[in-house]
């Protein structure tokens, strides 16, 4: 019987766990990818047109209860003085959920800090 070349018998272990290891990482990667899918999932699309209050607080790094403040106190200053100054919060109700404009948020969020609004205990100061 023939014996086989070291270098041969070395060269074929080497490739062996070559083609191991790449699968290996192949493997691997798939499954990251499906878990950033995931991730993805769970993050509020900030895409949609119009979101509702949770996603929009969500979105604002805020409560719920503190969105629906602003919302409150806004409304609260138009009714008492009858005019704005400034953006108000961009709402829409349809029935009895509050929607709102992702774009005309941005904008609101804009013209809020650069007046530096201050909203306390469901009033505007």
């Amino acid at each position: 019987m023939k014996s086989i070349p070291i270098s041969i018998l070395l060269a074929s272990v080497i490739l062996g766990i070559s083609f191991i290891v790449g699968c290996l990482l192949l493997s691997n990667q798939g499954r990251a990818s499906e878990s950033t899918q995931a991730v993805e999932q769970d993050v509020p699309n900030n895409n949609k047109t119009l979101m509702t209050i949770q996603e929009t607080a969500e979105y604002l790094s805020m409560t719920k209860e503190q969105v629906m403040d602003i919302i409150k106190a806004e409304q609260g200053s138009f009714s008492a003085s009858g005019f704005f100054e400034g953006k108000m919060f961009p709402f829409i109700k349809v029935q009895d959920q509050f929607l709102v404009s992702r774009i005309e948020l941005e904008l609101w969020a804009q013209d809020a800090s650069s007046s530096h609004r201050r909203y306390i205990n469901g009033q505007m100061q």
